[in-house]
């Protein structure tokens, strides 16, 4: 008979529960998510921004990017990504193994964020620059950063906490810029490019709930795609099927929901 002592006992069960959590990673089929916002309607216009602090900024003259619309009515920034339940977990395709060790730059040009929004992940680098010649306040409120970048440098923080929803980046010495972070502890989230798609790569297949947020609008909330329908609170239940992308096609987001605040 072979003894065990208490403590030789809860590091055996720990190694098997750490084999079993990687073989269900490894054995999982994964699939893709993609479509396209585009805006039904005309929205109101934004009013143009106040720039009356710093010469430089005064003569970029930048713009109000709370809503940009592009070619055929697309919806550019918004933001697409995996929710997870309340302490829940999820695995992550091999192909996301090297991103924690890339990090995502947020930089200040022209006296604006770019890109307008950032997408991290918890853990990873967020290198904030500063490529214009005045000094920037770039406040990132989730991590607890908020410096003064001087002009023409960088500096390095940590992206330490989740972010339920994309979280706004601002600059206390320059207040009309604006921009948003979203944080999370998987790779799973997409911004829509200048034409409103986005894509969602190598998600675990099954059932998944998938979050839907603009800038303009908050929740992007009861919208149509292709076999589903986003609730009250711009969530959206969608089964990925394994090696298949799931095309929710074209997701039509009324105007009078595009209300920069």
């Amino acid at each position: 008979m072979i003894k065990t002592f208490p403590n030789t006992r809860l590091t055996i069960i720990a190694a098997l529960s750490a084999l079993c959590v990687v073989g269900v990673a490894n054995a999982a089929d994964w699939g893709s998510i993609k479509g396209r916002f585009v805006v039904d309607g005309k929205p109101a216009e934004l009013p143009a921004l106040v720039v009356d602090k710093d010469q430089f900024c005064i003569d970029k003259k930048p713009k109000n990017e709370a809503l940009v619309i592009g070619k055929d009515n697309a919806l550019v920034n918004a933001v697409v990504y995996l929710r997870l339940p309340r302490r829940g977990d999820v695995a992550i395709h091999p192909d996301y193994e090297a991103q924690l060790k890339t990090p995502v730059v947020l930089d200040n040009v022209g006296c604006e964020f770019e890109p307008r929004v950032t997408l991290v992940r918890v853990g990873q680098t967020l290198e904030v620059k500063n490529s214009d010649p005045t000094g920037h306040n770039t406040n990132v409120s989730i991590f607890g950063f908020n410096p003064v970048v001087p002009a023409n440098s960088k500096i390095d923080v940590k992206a330490g906490k989740e972010s339920p929803l994309p979280s706004p980046v601002k600059c206390n010495i320059h207040p009309f810029m604006l921009g948003h972070i979203l944080a999370q502890k998987h790779p799973y989230m997409a911004v829509s490019g200048e034409d409103g798609a986005f894509e969602v790569k190598n998600l675990p297949a099954g059932k998944h709930e998938i979050q839907l947020w603009h800038e303009a609008s908050g929740y992007i909330k009861d919208v149509a795609t292709k076999g589903s329908k986003a609730n009250k609170q711009g969530r959206l239940n969608v089964t990925i099927a394994p090696n298949q992308t799931l095309d929710l096609g074209d997701i039509k987001v009324p105007a009078g929901l595009l209300k920069p605040r």
